[in-house]
């Protein structure tokens, strides 16, 4: 699809650096083909709520670190990343590929029950990007002998915390991984949960297998980093260069200390 962006954007250190860790932002992107455009709701094209709004800008220092940072460029109404292509295709929020409905409720399609190809945006956009975030870590494997991957997300609610940690209930990730990030967090001064709401997706069940393959789910809620005066109002929120500057202050020291952890062990 020649008038389409890249499907996935990749950063990584410009000085070369690598260390054995991968960033997923699956749902991050704002690109909707305009194909996939003219079937939504007015309100929702405009809108595209439930988007991990910014989070190439908070976690820009990634790479900078070594990092690799593989980002979504396409919105998650195309094809949601984190959610099982052998499931549910169309359908509810939190567990089909194509939603129907944002997770409050609100119709997404002008026509929900329109006949369309679903099953053809997971040939050209779920897979992709999935085929890119196995390369990664297989390669990091291989040169490390295992790695780390962070699934990074953010969120309004359905909790009031500024974080939430998710390793599949301790089966994704090695008890001194999650416990270094959530005590680097806290020290932080961030108000961390685990698990409660967000144990983790598609992503870190399917790539999470310790020891060869650490894999966490970090959600950051909104309020960390963007004015959510308006936020439940239609229309995309506006970035705020100070808000994600001062977050990043924070982030920065303590993914730094969760990585030293990860190589020295």
């Amino acid at each position: 699809m020649p008038d389409e962006p890249p499907q996935l954007y990749s950063r990584r250190d410009p000085e070369g650096r690598r260390v054995p860790l991968v960033a997923s932002l699956p749902h991050s992107g704002l690109y909707v083909p305009p194909a996939i455009g003219r079937l939504l709701t007015l309100e929702h094209r405009a809108w595209l709520r439930n988007t991990d709004w910014f989070l190439p800008d908070v976690y820009s220092f990634l790479p900078w670190l070594g990092v690799t940072m593989l980002e979504a460029t396409h919105s998650r109404y195309v094809a949601d990343l984190n959610r099982d292509p052998g499931g549910v295709l169309y359908g509810d929020f939190s567990r089909a590929v194509i939603a129907r409905t944002t997770d409050h409720g609100t119709l997404i399609y002008s026509d929900p029950d329109a006949p369309q190809d679903f099953a053809g945006r997971i040939t050209a956009y779920h897979a992709p990007y999935h085929a890119a975030l196995r390369e990664t870590l297989e390669e990091l494997i291989r040169t490390f002998g295992r790695a780390l991957l962070l699934d990074l997300h953010s969120f309004m609610g359905p909790i009031s915390n500024d974080a939430c940690i998710g390793d599949r209930h301790g089966a994704a990730c090695t008890p001194e991984t999650v416990d270094r990030l959530e005590s680097a967090l806290r020290d932080q001064g961030f108000d961390v949960v685990r698990n409660t709401p967000f144990a983790g997706g598609y992503i870190v069940r399917t790539y999470g297998k310790p020891p060869r393959c650490e894999a966490l789910q970090l959600e950051i809620r909104y309020t960390t980093y963007l004015d959510c005066s308006r936020i439940d109002q239609p229309g995309r929120p506006t970035v705020d260069p100070a808000r994600i500057a001062a977050v990043q202050t924070r982030l920065r020291p303590a993914l730094e200390q969760v990585i030293a952890a990860f190589l020295n062990r």
